[in-house]
């Protein structure tokens, strides 16, 4: 094997490979790559957890092919270390069987294992194949993994549950995600290949990396491929790398969620999103219990926001607002829970639709006028009213 590399790509390559790697190995070669160079073509890149497959393809001047297994997280430091931009030589050395890496005044030699003993990556057959932008892709998981649950008492709960939706011949392909207190749905138009597509999770894991590899690319399109076990995410990174990441889905049945979100509460609270968003901060501060308890008093134009803590104190906030009923209203919420939700929407305006004290609240953005990319509603529980 002999080659030239530029610095930034192989550094770029490596750091996808070190994001699935496990840092402690049951088994040593899980430690590793499979770095396979072919003279005029490049080199491949293939990193796993079993798990997890992360393969990156670069163009470069490879001079003489090779195929061998190196030390990933060895030679992620060497290269990070390596003045960017520069060019870095890989070159095989058969009177020491090992792998020289020299770049300007700096010269390694790194060992090797031998590439048949990493793990075989077979090739799956992939029912569903389709491209969705990656801008609405991204917003998408975003918004969803909010509710995710962040424990892992629950399996199922831990990722995002993404299926086709056909509302009335309006197809959508949604992300859902729920920690059993609050929903999240988001919904982007489907593309036609999905319409056979059959429920699946996404493990919190998987939407992790393939978010940061979107922050690292610059390709208007992801490729998706999904089978009964697995997803897979192609695209094409700022430093032009080819990178394919494959994972198994989470095998578990997702909670029956519709009826929560397509409840029909019949009183409507419109505010400032950003008023709110800002009262509703200030006003928490002083609630340190793990309910993390505000209380919301509704009138026909004023919100009251009160928050009680007998070790620091009380905070009370008021906003103006609009509510389409004339009975006046109390409803407690986590405010942690209401915060992470309400900073997902982009709108000025925001609207909650709520029945009784005791019920869901839905919540989403209010209509601008233009069709978003992305539709997103949340659904939350509230926390049951104490009268001392």
């Amino acid at each position: 094997m002999k080659l030239k590399i530029n610095q930034k790509v192989l550094e770029k390559a490596l750091a996808h490979a070190n994001w699935i790697i496990e840092k402690k190995q049951a088994i040593p070669i899980l430690g590793y790559i499979l770095f396979e160079a072919e003279a005029g073509k490049g080199v491949k890149i293939t990193s796993t957890n079993m798990d997890m497959t992360m393969i990156d393809y670069i163009d470069c001047d490879v001079v003489a092919s090779g195929k061998y297994c190196l030390q990933a997280s060895l030679l992620y430091d060497i290269t990070r270390k390596i003045r960017s931009g520069t060019d870095i030589y890989l070159e095989y050395t058969d009177h020491d069987n090992s792998i020289k890496l020299t770049s300007n005044k700096a010269s390694f030699t790194i060992h090797y294992m031998e590439s048949d003993g990493f793990p075989p990556i077979t090739e799956e057959h992939y029912e569903i194949v389709f491209n969705i932008k990656t801008e609405t892709l991204k917003k998408a998981m975003d918004v969803a993994k909010v509710a995710m649950l962040q424990d892992n008492s629950r399996f199922h709960l831990n990722g995002i549950h993404m299926h086709y939706e056909n509302e009335l011949g309006n197809t959508k392909l949604r992300f859902v995600a729920t920690d059993l207190f609050r929903i999240s749905c988001v919904s982007v138009d489907a593309p036609e290949e999905v319409h056979q597509m059959k429920p699946i999770i996404v493990s919190k894991r998987t939407i992790g990396e393939i978010l940061k590899l979107i922050d690292g690319s610059n390709d208007e399109k992801v490729k998706v491929s999904i089978s009964d076990t697995r997803i897979s995410f192609s695209l094409k990174s700022t430093e032009n790398i080819e990178t394919s990441f494959e994972a198994r889905l989470i095998n578990g049945t997702f909670p029956e969620y519709k009826a929560a979100i397509e409840v029909k509460n019949d009183k409507t609270l419109t505010l400032n999103t950003l008023e709110f968003i800002e009262a509703l901060d200030r006003v928490s501060t002083v609630v340190v219990d793990s309910t993390n308890s505000v209380k919301l008093r509704i009138t026909s134009n004023m919100l009251e926001l009160s928050g009680v803590s007998r070790e620091l104190g009380s905070a009370k906030e008021e906003l103006e607002a609009n509510y389409s009923s004339t009975e006046p209203m109390e409803i407690c919420f986590n405010s942690r829970y209401l915060l992470e939700l309400l900073k997902e929407i982009e709108t000025q305006d925001v609207c909650l639709k709520l029945a009784t004290s005791s019920s869901s609240t839905l919540i989403e953005p209010t209509e601008t006028g233009e069709k978003p990319d992305v539709n997103m509603i949340f659904a939350v529980m509230p926390i049951e009213i104490v009268t001392n």
